[in-house]
């Protein structure tokens, strides 16, 4: 039997990509991955991202390393952490799980869905969020110091005159703290923005204005680049069970 996600309903989402919203749990998002082409440029999340592996391979280069992931296997991406994707030669079926910053103790949870996948080689929605329920900590920890919402800035030269330091000066230093330049960490701060606020229902137009995209499609453009899907069909993303 293909490894898989068991859907209620009998049903599998579109595209390689599909996110989706839980009601009544601690969650902020879940979402699956599917297929080859699943690289995707170096952003961060406003939230830790735990990513299971049910079957093929996933590989993220995280601060200089590379990070390969197996089948039963999984990877934490805290919150506020520059990450990018790569291609895999073969498919890919696997699990994002994105909570509050230090909301879920990571490596017990990942040993639950061992369990719970290993018997089956699929695991339900409703088993999934179950486990994550099982192992949530009592508090989330505070922001990631990249957190995006910190960032007062609109350009890399009026960062660089907040700091006192020239434009240049500036991005070498951001670099290496943060691991992307300033104009790229800015972007993945907006679309993270943009993130919560389509989680809300707010039209695509509206988010597009409000987080400083020139129109809808410019949001479109670098959401999909991003987090591979458009803003519309994430924010259509089923909000009970799938």
């Amino acid at each position: 039997m293909a490894t898989s996600l068991r859907f209620a309903g009998g049903t599998k989402p579109d595209g390689a990509w599909h996110y989706w919203r839980p009601s009544g749990s601690g969650i902020v998002e879940l979402g699956i991955v599917r297929g080859r082409d699943v690289s995707l440029p170096p952003h961060f999340h406003d939230e830790d991202q735990l990513t299971f592996v049910l079957s093929g391979r996933r590989r993220f280069v995280m601060g200089g390393a590379l990070f390969d992931v197996g089948p039963g296997e999984g990877v934490e991406i805290p919150a506020g952490t520059p990450h990018r994707s790569l291609a895999e030669p073969a498919d890919v079926v696997c699990l994002n799980i994105y909570t509050a910053p230090g909301a879920c103790e990571a490596t017990a949870l990942f040993s639950g869905l061992v369990r719970l996948w290993r018997p089956r080689t699929c695991i339900d929605w409703r088993d999934l969020t179950a486990a994550v329920e099982d192992f949530r900590v009592g508090a989330a920890m505070p922001p990631h110091p990249a957190d995006s919402a910190g960032v007062r800035w609109e350009t890399v030269g009026e960062a660089a005159d907040l700091a006192g330091m020239s434009r240049e000066g500036f991005s070498r230093r951001f670099r290496r703290l943060y691991g992307m330049p300033p104009q790229m960490f800015r972007l993945s701060g907006k679309l993270n923005e943009a993130r919560r606020l389509l989680r809300v229902g707010q039209a695509v137009a509206d988010v597009a204005a409000e987080t400083g995209f020139s129109d809808q499609s410019h949001l479109g453009r670098c959401f999909r680049r991003a987090f591979g899907v458009t803003p519309g069909r994430y924010r259509r993303g089923i909000p009970q069970t799938p």
